[in-house]
Order: structure tokens, then C-alpha cells, then sequence
């Protein structure tokens, strides 16, 4: 019986590249993890000695997958960005629009306590990433239109309502609530759907 070597020899070389390729999306997924984690943690700006720790990778394999610290920030940002826009646009259930805007605001405030330590990271590296600065205004951008959608005319038309209440369901209004007021996440969501219920009366 005879074998055909090259068709086995490239084989051999396919199944080599593709270990390969795997070995580098999955060590890829581990230093952007690894920056998440310390982030969740509190770092505010976690070094790229700090994520080679927490992955387990050394300081060259960091900068073998990311050209620099900020574009491994920008990852993470996109991430969370994909997120919260997932969360954002869910389906409301409610048919009134005022029972449909208090569903939003608990969607809210639970995604916010969850991203919270990623937007205070964003904001601190806003001003080296042009991407982070945009992502952050198309976040505002998004919450201006569902709030647009979740709204009736009226109250849409009246420009000074309208702004107060996209600031009362900013998540920097969250973080007020939460970290210097020092409200529970219960007592901060009936704070918010308090000043919201005034807002739209």
C-alpha cells in the first residue's frame, strides 16, 4: 500500500497552524481577562506588569498580542461598550410607557453596579484614546435615543425635563449614589425611580 506524504505532511502542517492560532486566541482571551479582573478588583489603571501576573504570561507575550497598554484598554472597552448596549436595548415587557421606563431604570442600575469599575477606568484613559472618548459620547448617544423611544412627545419636546432625567439615569448619577452617598443598590434604584416618577409627572 503506498501513502500519499504530502497530502499527510500538510495535514500535519494544517492541524499545526491551527494549534497554533488557537493557543493565540486563547492566551489573547487571557490577558484581556486578566485586565478585566483587575479592574473589577478597583485598579483604576492596572500596568501591564499587573496583567502578565494575573495571566501568567510574560511581559512580552502582553506586547507579542497588544501593540500597547492602550489598545489592550480599548479591548476590555468594547467589551463592556457590547454590553451595555445588549442590556440597553432589551425588549421591555410593560405596555404603559411609565411602567416600561421604571423596567429600563432597573436594567439600569443593575448593569451599572456591574460595569462600574470598567466606566471609571474609561474615564481616567479617555484623554489617551480616542476610541475610549468616543465610545464613551456613543454611550451617552445611545441612552439619549432609548430614552427618546421610552418617552412620550411631550415630554421628549420639553428640553429641560428631558436633560434632567438623562442625567438621573447617567451611570455617573449611579456612582453618586452609590459610592458618596454610600446608598445600597436597593435604596439607590428607589432613589432613581423616585426622582424619575417626579420628573414625568
Amino acid at each position: 500500500m503506498f501513502f500519499d506524504h504530502s497530502s499527510t505532511s500538510a495535514a500535519d502542517d494544517s492541524l499545526t497552524a491551527d494549534g497554533r492560532r488557537n493557543r493565540t486566541i486563547l492566551t489573547r482571551k487571557r490577558i484581556v481577562a486578566a485586565l478585566a479582573e483587575l479592574m473589577r478588583e478597583g485598579q483604576v489603571a492596572p500596568t501591564a506588569q499587573d496583567v502578565s501576573l494575573r495571566a501568567n504570561v510574560g511581559l512580552r507575550t502582553v506586547f507579542r498580542h497588544f501593540d500597547d497598554m492602550e489598545t489592550l484598554y480599548r479591548e476590555v472597552d468594547l467589551e463592556v461598550q457590547s454590553t451595555v448596549a445588549s442590556i440597553l436595548n432589551m425588549e421591555l415587557k410593560a405596555g404603559h410607557w411609565r411602567d416600561r421606563l421604571s423596567e429600563n431604570i432597573k436594567a439600569r442600575c443593575r448593569l451599572y453596579d456591574t460595569i462600574t469599575p470598567f466606566l471609571v477606568s474609561a474615564q481616567v484613559h479617555r484623554h489617551e484614546s480616542t476610541q475610549i472618548d468616543n465610545n464613551l459620547k456613543r454611550h451617552v448617544a445611545l441612552e439619549r435615543t432609548i430614552l427618546k423611544r421610552l418617552l412620550p412627545k411631550s415630554l421628549v419636546a420639553d428640553k429641560a425635563r428631558f436633560e434632567a432625567l438623562l442625567m438621573l439615569l447617567s451611570p455617573q448619577a449611579w456612582m453618586r449614589l452609590r459610592r458618596e452617598q454610600g446608598l445600597s443598590s436597593a435604596a439607590a434604584i428607589s432613589c432613581v425611580q423616585l426622582s424619575a416618577q417626579a420628573l414625568v409627572a
